[in-house]
């Protein structure tokens, strides 16, 4: 749905630091919501498609507006300094993922440069 798409891809449902984050989809798209934690304390874990059970955390980021289920649409319930902290963390994962990408990338190209000469010897040899 409009404002969760980008985030469920990179997270699953868990605890990162104070923020709870659950991340998980429906039939018409996928579904995003972070919690805020007061420092120190541990989710109470409520399955991967549920909210902590915590309740003393805040909802910070979640549904806007529309119709859940149908038309919902995501951003931030509560806007303060934790904002600039979820970026962060976000730019991570992103810089992580695209790292492991282009590894990846370059591993499959070199295999791909091994498997080429091996098949250029091969018949080369005949």
């Amino acid at each position: 749905m409009i404002g969760a798409r980008r985030y469920a891809k990179l997270f699953k449902t868990g605890q990162y630091g104070r923020f709870y984050i659950t991340s998980g989809s429906h039939a018409r798209g996928l579904t995003f919501q972070i919690q805020l934690l007061p420092k120190d304390v541990k989710a109470i874990p409520n399955g991967s498609l549920n909210t902590c059970l915590n309740n003393d955390a805040v909802e910070i980021y979640g549904i806007l507006s529309g119709q859940p289920g149908w038309t919902e649409e995501y951003g931030w319930i509560h806007k303060g300094p934790w904002v600039d902290d979820f970026n962060k963390l976000v730019m991570e994962i992103e810089i992580k993922l695209e790292t492991a990408r282009l590894e990846s990338e370059k591993h499959k190209s070199e295999k791909d440069r091994t498997e080429e000469k091996r098949i250029k010897e091969l018949l080369k040899d005949y």
